[in-house]
């Protein structure tokens, strides 16, 4: 699946393509975790979304502004999750689970990505772990976050 990323620099406003999960991580994501604009190198980019839901007449818009991957015991196994925010210039406030597979380099191999057949994306507690210290790492939640919400425990 490609992904139209758009840069929100008024000055740059540029769009680039990855054309595929694998490319939008390795070339599109800056140090901080938030998409990057090739053009103009900021991290304040964003890929807008928008999904029919089951329910008659409901869509859900997104744009994602970040990708975290977690590091698995496996190869070609890398659950992630999509970084969201509810508007263009919103904060994120929102996370995806998903995760892609890439067997490309084995014989018959592909790529795989989505939620797959067997459900969401399986974190083990390290891989767990893994998450909410990236998710401290980019600002989505502090220390105190996390100690407040085990004083209520």
């Amino acid at each position: 699946m490609p992904y139209t990323i758009k840069c929100n620099d008024n000055a740059c406003g540029k769009e680039t393509l990855a054309i595929n999960i694998v490319e939008l991580v390795n070339n599109h994501i800056s140090n901080t975790g938030k998409l990057k604009c090739i053009s103009c190198k900021k991290d304040n980019a964003y890929i807008y979304q928008k999904s029919t839901l089951q329910e008659e007449g409901e869509v859900w818009e997104r744009y994602i502004k970040g990708v975290i991957t977690i590091k698995t015991d496996y190869d070609t196994y890398t659950p992630y999750i999509f970084l969201t925010s509810n508007a263009k210039d919103g904060e994120i406030n929102g996370i995806h689970f998903n995760y892609f597979k890439d067997t490309r380099n084995e014989p018959k191999g592909r790529l795989k990505h989505g939620h797959g057949p067997g459900g969401a994306p399986v974190l083990s507690k390290n891989e767990f772990f893994q998450l909410i210290d990236k998710l401290i790492d980019f600002g989505i939640m502090n220390k105190s976050d996390i100690q407040d919400f085990l004083n209520k425990k």
